[in-house]
Order: structure tokens, then sequence, then C-alpha cells
């Protein structure tokens, strides 16, 4: 697949030129995806979908076009269409060139075979254990979910001499539960996913997900005041998630979006904290040899010892503000390159603890799981502990309810006191347990 993806790729490539673009570059992908659905217990959808498509990026001064297909065999057309809509396009004077060919990135662990000889059957088996065992525990009344499998080649291909493909498999399973016990109900939550198969447990998220809506069927309301805020890994992505793929997202400094415009070089966190964006973590869910431009990906520190040092660039946005690309060039077939994160990493090696030290407070709530995100303009955080407990003199006590935090998040990366030994990847993002040692909790009026 790789080899046709390139030789479409390249002859686009020259067709655009053909028609008056200085430049040209191809993004294809081929490929397919397992999607089957779980409501109630029972299969709700289980499908197929072949995935194929070409986009077309053309620059005529400081002009740029693009276009798409969902077919291939259309490749010309969207090349021609792209010189086309960039001879009718604004200019820009940060449109210059396109990327120049560099080795990609060696990153272990981007293909599965397994995942890619799965069939629709194989995955209903997968939900059918997370329904059984989910449904095994005390309380729970109904299990919905999903698993998907994805395996598929990507390709990007320039005028600059750019030709570089590569073969990657995604897979994810999670599962929602729901829990009743007379006039009380409660939810549970749990997920895996990863590039391998091996990766994904469907008992273990089965039964962590119920065993966390029973326990919370006995749920009390908090009070209101400061608690130490336990951060687990599952819902990591609410904070550090947002860090790196919004807040030091160039494309939100450059229009002045994100609360960290203007920050570059000022300390933001303690000075034991260290978060990365890994484009090159072996068997990474956000890995790949190269990202959207063909530029190889890297390890780029966003903050390092407490100072932000970094943003998250394309090559557009890298020109922009006069640096080098970080390779975080994201997208589809179906859209130009914006900015996306790889793999998020927290590295805080001197705050480390075991689990029973660093739950050792007088009166904290353990947060699993909010659904709530910050505000990107002013980095304020006020979100619902969708799933929680109270924990008192260092021991988990009855689950939470009708609760909510709220911090900003520079608070947060400068108030984290200790982390826990419980280092686990969820998503893109690899992170133990984080303790902040002061939060707002409140309880209902």
């Amino acid at each position: 697949m790789s080899e046709r993806l390139l030789s479409v790729g390249e002859s686009s490539v020259k067709r655009a030129l053909s028609e008056d673009a200085e430049e040209a570059e191809a993004y294809l992908i081929s490929g397919r995806t397992i999607v089957v659905e779980v409501e109630k217990g029972e299969i709700k959808t289980a499908k197929t979908e072949v995935v194929e498509g070409i986009g077309v990026r053309s620059i005529v001064g400081h002009k740029v076009g693009f276009a798409y297909s969902v077919s291939l065999g259309r490749a010309s057309e969207s090349a021609v269409s792209s010189v086309k809509n960039a001879k009718s396009s604004k200019p820009d004077p940060d449109i210059k060139v396109l990327p120049s060919p560099s080795k990609p990135s060696h990153v272990p662990g981007l293909f599965d075979k397994k995942v890619a000889e799965l069939d629709v059957s194989d995955v209903v088996e997968y939900l059918k254990v997370m329904v059984e065992a989910a449904s095994s525990k005390r309380g729970v009344v109904s299990v919905s979910g999903a698993m998907s499998a994805s395996h598929y080649t990507v390709a990007v291909v320039n005028s600059n001499g750019i030709s570089v493909a590569e073969d990657r498999t995604s897979c994810s399973l999670y599962s929602f539960v729901a829990g009743r016990d007379g006039d009380k109900s409660s939810s549970g939550y749990e997920q895996n996913s990863g590039r391998f198969l091996r990766e994904i447990d469907p008992e273990w998220v089965g039964s962590q997900a119920g065993e966390l809506a029973s326990m919370l069927l006995d749920a009390v309301r908090a009070e209101t005041g400061q608690y130490a805020l336990i951060i687990d890994p599952l819902t990591a992505n609410a904070f550090l998630g947002f860090l790196v793929s919004s807040a030091a997202n160039a494309e939100n400094v450059i229009y002045g979006r994100s609360f960290l415009t203007g920050k570059l070089g000022e300390t933001i966190a303690r000075g034991e904290i260290t978060l990365i964006d890994d484009g090159t973590l072996p068997e990474g869910e956000g890995s790949a040899g190269f990202d959207g431009e063909g530029v190889p990906t890297q390890r780029t520190p966003i903050i390092s010892e407490g100072r932000l040092v970094n943003y998250i660039h394309n090559f557009y946005t890298a020109g922009k503000m006069g640096v080098e690309t970080t390779g975080n060039a994201s997208r589809s077939y179906n859209s130009p390159p914006s900015v996306g994160s790889h793999n998020i990493v927290l590295e805080a090696d001197r705050l480390r603890l075991s689990r029973d030290d660093l739950l050792e407070v007088k009166r904290g709530v353990l947060l699993k799981l909010t659904m709530d995100r910050p505000n990107l303009a002013n980095g304020e955080f006020s979100g619902m502990v969708y799933m929680g407990f109270l924990v008192e003199n260092g021991e988990i006590k009855a689950g939470i309810k009708e609760a909510s935090f709220g911090l900003h998040l520079l608070d947060f990366l400068k108030g984290i006191d200790a982390v826990g030994d419980d280092v686990r990847r969820v998503g893109t993002v690899v992170t133990p347990s984080i303790r902040v040692r002061s939060v707002r909790i409140a309880g209902p009026s």
C-alpha cells in the first residue's frame, strides 16, 4: 500500500506543478476501521469503514489552495483544484515554502498485525467479555461501550523532495456503566487504548467500570471547602492534555486565544515539573515517524523544570514565530495541516510518593473523572466531579456526588506537591496520579 500511495502522491504533486503551482504537497491515507457499539448490554451497531483519501495543498506566490477527494482515482482533479483555489485566495506573507526532506524518526511499535487481522466478530467477542465483567458487580443495571480497531497507511509527498509513508494501527475499548439501588443511582467508566491488541483488556475494563459504579451507589454530598485534590491518570487529560494540545498550541498563541500567550520563558510550574510532548515514544498512541507535513517527529519539552520553554508548532506557525517546527502538524486528508500534540508525558520524579503516601492527607478528594475542560482564554477550570471519592486521613472513604471544583491551571501547576508511582498511559497522556495541595471543592448549595 505504501508504494501505491507514494506513487499517487508524486503524480499529484507533478500535476499541481504543471498547473503553475510553485510548490505542492499531497497527504494520503488508506485503511480500514471496525467499530462496534454496545448499548444496555446488547450490540447496537457493528460496521467496517474503509477510509481512503488524498488532500493536495498548492502554493502560488504567497497564496495557498487546498482540495481533497475521498477517492485516490480522483487525485489529479484534486491537484488541479488546489491550484485554482490558491490563485483565487488571499495572499499571506507568512506563506513561503514547504518543508524540506529529513529522515523520519525511528519509532518502534506503530503497527500490530493482530489489530490489522481483526474482524467484526472478534471485536464483538471482546465486548461480550466486557459486558459480562461489568454486569457481575453489585447494582449494575446497564452496560454500554464501544470498541474500535484501525489499520491504515499514511503518506506525505511534496515538491521539495519529501516522500514518506508509514503503516499504523490503533485500537480502543471503553465501558460506561449505570448502577442503581432503590432510589440511588451511579455511573462508572474505564477504558483501554493503544497501538497493540495486547493493550486491550475487556475483562479489566468492564470490571473496573462496574466496580466504580457499585462503589458510587453509596456516594455522599461533600462539604464546601479546601481539599487536597488527587487526580487519577484516567482524567489527567483534562489538565495535562489541555495544557499541551490547546494552551501551548502555537496557533492559539499566535491568535491570542491562549492564556499562555506571551509567557514563553516564564516560570509557570513548580521547579520539579517537566512536561513533554513526545512524538517518538515507542508504541505511543500519539507517536509517528513523521507529522502531517512529513517532518520528523521529536521529543519537545513544553515545561522544563517549571519554565515554559516551547510551544508546539507546524511548519507555518514556526515560520510565523521565527523558530523551528516541532513536528506537530496534525491533519487528515480532508483538511490542511493544523497543530496537534503527540504523547504528553509528565516527569516529576522528585515529587514521587507511593500510593499510600500520596493519599496521606487529612481531607482530600480523589478525582476519578471529570467531563469538563478549562477555559482556553483565561486558564480557569471549573468542573464537575463526575466520579470521585472523599479521602480522610489517608483512607479512601465514600464516593461524592453533586460536587464541583475550581482552580486556575497555573495554580494547578504550582500547587502540585506530589505524584504517585502509578504511571499509566491513558490515550496519549502518560502520567502518574497527581496531588494538588489545596483546591476549593463546592458541595450542593
